[in-house]
């Protein structure tokens, strides 16, 4: 699914998830953690790092400060960390 960010660049989300992942694996954080930290189900947390669903406006705010990152760094990365998420080969299924 298409969404646009707030200076008025798309994005797909399944890209997006890619990132959550990224971010969530580099504070050494499983998705049970996560999920705990952010008030939501562990559940949750993997089926956004599927792509299957995208977060709600409130919970992606709380996602990038609890990730330690901007809103606009967790929706567009940079390529630095692009060149990072490639080389990792995270993978998201990209349904949403």
């Amino acid at each position: 699914m298409k969404m646009e960010a707030g200076l008025g660049k798309m994005f797909e989300w399944k890209d997006v998830c890619k990132t959550v992942e990224f971010y969530r694996r580099s504070l050494n954080l499983s998705q049970n953690k996560l999920a705990r930290l952010l008030g939501v189900m562990p559940s949750t947390v993997g089926v956004w790092e599927r792509g299957i669903k995208e977060p709600r406006a409130s919970s992606l705010v709380r996602l990038a400060r609890t990730l330690n990152v901007s809103e606009i760094d967790l929706l567009h990365p940079s390529e630095e960390v692009k060149q990072k998420i490639e080389q990792m080969n995270f993978k998201c299924s990209g349904k949403a």
